[in-house]
This record gives structure tokens, C-alpha cells and sequence, in this order.
């Protein structure tokens, strides 16, 4: 078999994108040791909560407009009247409106958040402030996806993971001496969204005339719900996950223990970082193969599969080897989630084998299948949580995030074979 190495190439843009997103991973994890060292444990445990929580609610805010984004861009014909300007244009528009609408929702459950998930300790104004991260981020979030639909793989990635972990920097070093004084990186990391949501538009300048420009192609508002909602699942199943493992870690236990969950969980997404750099490549190409070159969507299939478990499996076994000396970055006091940090690897291990099966399932317009699933995984999750936490504590956290990854992936990949989603294209 030929080896193709053009620059188009699925391999060398899988490189490409991996190179990329490993970028964003380091810087990310630059932030969040440079948090671990400068705060003590249990403040260090509220920003891991509150980076959690605003990137959650932003994510439930986008109402699955990524996936419409990306799946209605990559099926445009060559010769259309619409242009991908016009989708993000009506993309815009529902995520300024639904971002204010969860915005003014955490204004009021702030007291609340306050008191369940940071013990109390966190300053209420500021976390009101801390909402307004909702729209900025939804922002960065809305221009990678149009990025990656247009097929500017390593752009996008850049913005979703470097950006936001760049501008948090930037403004680390610059208030370094009040950094860590009466909370003010809650402000900071605030202002950090902000940055990175006015930065990002830098990569849709060819595109900005356009959009400027009132369109009779706009997607109507209806039309967008319609179409996005039944997406929003998929877009979510990945965050909803660890959303829920530290959102019941904070109901249930203590900000130190948050903080070395949060921190493992985080080690662990260095692996979903990868994936998300397949996820870029794999489908946007596989939209295009479905339109134009069907009978070789099986193959590319099957490649795409095996690509997946091939790299993930190497990255995970790699990450385990090295899980200690990873926690021990953060600190000796982190090296107790060494258990957590096992487990929740084995767990997105097996959620990643899924992701090209879940495609498919999009493809064929069967997403509420694929919705059920997720759907029983969460409810797997957090009753697992409910009865493993107050066994085993952030292990069992871990160990629910496991047992709900391996009924989401053993789901899928038994009803894409039931339902015979590759033989109209043998």
C-alpha cells in the first residue's frame, strides 16, 4: 500500500492537528501548575471549580451549535449561494441571545453556586463577574468551530486550546503580585476570556466583510434551534462527564479534595486533547467523502477507527507510565490522586473508541439513538457517583467516570452494528 504523505493527507493533517493541539495541552498545563504553586490547595481547588462551571455552562449555552456549524459548512457544495460567512452569521446570533439568557441564570444561582460547590469561601460579586466568561468563551468556542468546518484544522485548535491558556498567562505575569490577593484571579481568569474572545476573530478576518453584510441566506432563529438542539448531546457528551464528576466531587466533598481531582481529571483530558485533534481532521473529511465519494467512505472508515485506537492507546499508556511525575508537577501533595488519575484515563481511553462510530450515527441523522446513549451514560455516572463517593471518595469519582465511559462506548459501538450503519456504502 502507497504511503500518502501530501500535505492533504489524513495522516499528515492528523499530525499536524496533534502537533497543534499538544501545544495547547502544554500550555494548559503550564497554567494550571503555575495556579497549584501559586495558590494553596483549597483556593487552587475554586479556580479548577470555577474554570469547570463557567466552561460547562457555556458549553450547555451553545445549544450544539458547534456540531451544526461544522456539519453544515463541510456539506456545502463547491458552487452554493450560501457562504460559510452566512452560517456563522446566524451562529452569532443565537449564541449572543443564549448567553445572556444563562448569563442573567448564574446571576441569580450565584449564592447557591457559592455555597454548594466552594464551601462558601468564594467572594459572591466576584463570582457574578466570573458569569460574563459565558459569552466570551462561547466566542472562542463558535470561531474554532467555523475554523475547523472550513477545514482550518490547526487554526482552529490553536484558538480553542492555546488561545484562552495564552491570555491567561499573559495576564498572570503581568498581575503577578496580586494575583493571589483577596481572589483576585477571578478577575483575572474573567478578564483572560474577555482577551481571548477578541484575539480569536483575528483568524476570521478574510471572512469579517462578509458577515458584516445583512444576508437573505441568514438561517432563521427557528430553523437553527431545530436543527442544533438535537446536536447539543453530542457536543456535550465529552465535558458532560467530568462536568458531572466535579460538580458532585464539590457537592460531596471538600475544595482540597476538589483539587486533586480536578487536577487528575485534568492530566487525564491530556488524551481526550489528542482525540480532539482526530475529531478536527476525521470529520469534516468524512462529511465531504459521504457527499462526494461515497463508495470510499467504508475505507476511511475503518482507517479513521483504527488511527483512533492506535494513537489514544499509545498516549494513555505513555501518560500512565508517567502519572506520578506529572501530579508531582503540582506539587507532593498532588501525588495522592495517583489511583484517580489511572482510572480516569482508562475511562477516556474507552470514550475515545467511540468517536468515529458516534459520527456515523450523525452522518445517517440517527443522533437520538446516539442521544439515548449519552443520555444512560449520565445517568450511569451520577448514580455511581451518588454511591461511590461516599465509599471511596475521589477514587470513586474516578471509578463512576469508568463504568459510565464503558456503557457509552460498548452502547454505541453494539447499535452502530445492529443498525448496519456502514452498509449502504459497501
Amino acid at each position: 500500500m502507497k504511503l500518502n504523505l501530501s500535505r492533504d493527507s489524513l495522516l499528515v493533517q492528523s499530525l499536524l492537528s496533534t502537533i497543534a493541539r499538544f501545544v495547547g495541552v502544554g500550555l494548559n498545563f503550564a497554567v494550571a501548575i503555575l495556579i497549584a504553586r501559586l495558590l494553596p490547595k483549597h483556593e487552587a481547588g475554586m479556580v479548577f471549580m470555577l474554570m469547570t462551571l463557567v466552561t460547562g455552562v457555556s458549553l450547555f449555552s451553545r445549544l450544539g451549535l458547534e456540531q451544526w456549524i461544522v456539519r453544515d459548512i463541510a456539506r456545502l457544495p463547491e458552487q452554493s449561494a450560501h457562504t460559510p460567512a452566512h452560517y456563522l452569521h446566524s451562529a452569532y446570533r443565537l449564541t449572543l441571545i443564549s448567553s445572556i439568557l444563562f448569563l442573567l441564570a448564574w446571576i441569580v444561582l450565584t449564592p447557591f453556586f457559592n455555597q454548594w460547590l466552594f464551601d462558601g469561601q468564594m467572594n459572591v460579586l466576584y463570582l457574578m463577574i466570573a458569569g460574563t466568561g459565558i459569552l466570551t468563551f462561547n466566542l472562542v468556542m463558535t470561531n474554532s468551530a467555523f475554523l475547523k468546518a472550513i477545514r482550518h484544522t490547526s487554526s482552529s485548535l490553536l484558538v480553542q486550546n492555546t488561545l484562552p491558556a495564552v491570555a491567561l498567562l499573559v495576564l498572570i505575569v503581568i498581575l503577578w503580585s496580586t494575583f493571589a490577593q483577596q481572589q483576585s484571579y477571578v478577575l483575572i481568569y474573567t478578564a483572560s476570556l474577555l482577551l481571548a474572545g477578541l484575539v480569536s476573530f483575528f483568524w476570521l478576518k478574510p471572512w469579517l466583510k462578509t458577515l458584516v453584510r445583512r444576508s437573505s441566506h441568514t438561517v432563521p432563529m427557528e430553523q437553527l434551534l431545530k436543527q442544533s438542539l438535537p446536536l447539543a448531546p453530542v457536543s456535550m457528551s465529552a465535558f458532560m462527564m467530568l462536568w458531572a464528576d466535579t460538580f458532585m466531587t464539590g457537592l460531596l466533598l471538600t475544595n482540597d479534595q476538589v483539587a486533586l481531582f480536578s487536577t487528575a481529571a485534568r492530566l487525564s483530558f491530556i488524551s481526550l486533547f489528542f482525540l480532539g485533534a482526530l475529531d478536527a481532521t476525521i470529520y469534516p473529511r468524512l462529511l465531504k467523502i459521504q457527499r462526494n465519494h461515497p463508495q470510499q467512505l467504508k475505507a476511511f472508515f475503518w482507517k479513521s477507527t483504527f488511527l483512533v485506537m492506535g494513537l489514544l492507546s499509545t498516549v494513555t499508556l505513555a501518560l500512565w507510565l508517567a502519572r506520578d511525575y506529572m501530579l508531582l508537577a503540582f506539587g507532593a501533595e498532588y501525588v495522592a490522586a495517583g489511583t484517580v488519575l489511572a482510572l480516569l484515563l482508562l475511562g477516556q481511553m474507552i470514550r475515545a473508541f467511540s468517536l468515529t462510530f458516534s459520527f456515523m450515527f450523525i452522518m445517517q441523522e440517527q443522533v437520538r439513538f446516539l442521544n439515548m446513549l449519552l443520555v444512560t451514560a449520565l445517568i450511569v455516572n451520577i448514580i455511581c457517583h451518588t454511591v461511590l463517593i461516599p465509599l471511596y471518595g475521589i477514587n470513586g469519582a474516578a471509578m463512576a467516570t469508568l463504568i459510565a465511559n464503558l456503557v457509552l462506548t460498548g452502547g454505541v459501538v453494539i447499535l452502530f452494528f445492529y443498525k448496519q450503519l456502514l452498509k449502504s456504502y459497501a
